[in-house]
């Protein structure tokens, strides 16, 4: 099936980018999707599914994740867990991003689109980063309200020092 241009100018910036993974399989509701891995030459990267579907015009960039079970009872375990979810709505607002949230299954999707008219190398760079630090952000917060909590975890007042320098691409 040959692809169309929008898909072909996704995939050439994401090559460039050196973030193109896996092709998405083929799915009757899908005109296309792929795997983003993010930070690029990143040994852990994030997986971003990028996806364009046959109903809608924008491209859609996702990233879902599944808190742990280890992290989901720490997190009842401060009673904080309804705080957590609040923030993250909040959170998803001001950058104004989309999401889905399973409150009780301690699962969400945070997600972008753009329209074709508006995609640019920037926009869609933009984009992909704007998705992978909403999600890095909510990580983050969740080991600073868990703390120590979970076995090998950090007080919040040690992980500073965690920060004090690296990179997000290492």
């Amino acid at each position: 099936m040959k692809r169309s241009e929008l898909e072909e100018k996704i995939r050439d910036m994401a090559i460039i980018e050196g973030i193109l993974g896996k092709k998405l399989p083929e799915n009757p509701k899908l005109e296309f999707g792929y795997e983003l891995n993010f930070p690029p030459k990143s040994p852990r990267p994030m997986r971003i599914m990028l996806v364009k579907t046959k109903e809608t015009k924008a491209v859609s960039f996702q990233i879902a994740t599944q808190i742990g079970e280890p992290h989901l009872e720490a997190l009842h375990s401060t009673k904080r867990y309804g705080f957590y979810f609040n923030l993250f709505k909040k959170y998803m607002l001001t950058q104004n991003l989309l999401y889905n949230v399973d409150i009780k299954k301690g699962r969400y999707v945070i997600l972008d689109n753009v329209y074709p008219d508006g995609l640019t190398e920037h926009t869609f760079y933009l984009t992909v980063r704007r998705v992978f630090n909403a999600a890095v952000f909510m990580n983050i917060t969740l080991m600073e309200i868990i703390g120590g909590k979970i076995q090998g975890g950090k007080d919040t007042k040690e992980i500073e020092d965690d920060y004090s320098e690296g990179s997000m691409f290492t």
